[in-house]
């Protein structure tokens, strides 16, 4: 579980916005903490409204017939980290993006529990992403009527074990104005650690 209070470092290849950087650094936690056969490994990441800063600040320019760094393009995309990571971690299972509303937790674990179906994967990485709110995203979460984004900027992933089935489950007793969409993902990741989300 990425800590929000410290920025993460910067990864080569990304400007402008901490959506990468936080997916990098948590992944590449996640990973240091619980080696295993890339080739035997899939990820996939969820977040409700992905990288808005990437694609505020290519919008802004774009309206005001401003050039635009052409690694805006590239980034704006969340596959662009997963595929960095893969090739530092020699992961060739899938690396898949979803969106979701509200339950990205629920989101998550169903894909799990379909990617385990494959008899080639043993472990999943499942990794949710979200900023803290602009006025765009904010608005964007008011017309969903969800669950809005976490106070901070936040990343949560979990490594789950073919051994882990049946997968966990949140209960949702996580605190949902801290961890926003996160709160089921920050949940399992925190009953996992043995410590309170």
């Amino acid at each position: 579980m990425s800590d929000p209070a410290t920025a993460a470092p910067p990864v080569a290849g990304f400007v402008e916005s901490a959506f990468s950087p936080l997916v990098y650094q948590t992944v590449e936690r996640c990973l240091t903490a619980r080696p295993g056969d890339g080739s035997r490994t899939a990820i996939v990441l969820a977040s409700t409204v992905g990288d808005a800063t990437t694609l505020d600040l290519g919008s802004r320019l774009l309206v005001a017939g401003q050039v635009h760094n052409p690694l805006l393009f590239m980034q704006s995309t969340a596959n662009a980290i997963l595929g960095m990571l893969s090739r530092e971690f020699s992961i060739t299972g899938p690396l898949l993006c979803l969106s979701a509303a509200t339950d990205l937790a629920g989101e998550l674990l169903s894909t799990a529990e379909l990617l385990l179906e494959d008899e080639d994967l043993d472990r999943i990485v499942l990794i949710g992403v979200e900023l803290a709110a602009t006025e765009r995203t904010t608005a964007a979460y008011r017309h969903l009527r969800g669950i809005g984004p976490p106070g901070t900027d936040l990343a949560v992933a979990i490594v789950l074990d073919r051994d882990d089935t049946p997968l966990p489950r949140p209960s949702y007793d996580a605190p949902s104005t801290e961890h926003g969409t996160l709160r089921g993902l920050a949940e399992l990741a925190a009953r996992s650690q043995g410590t309170n989300p």
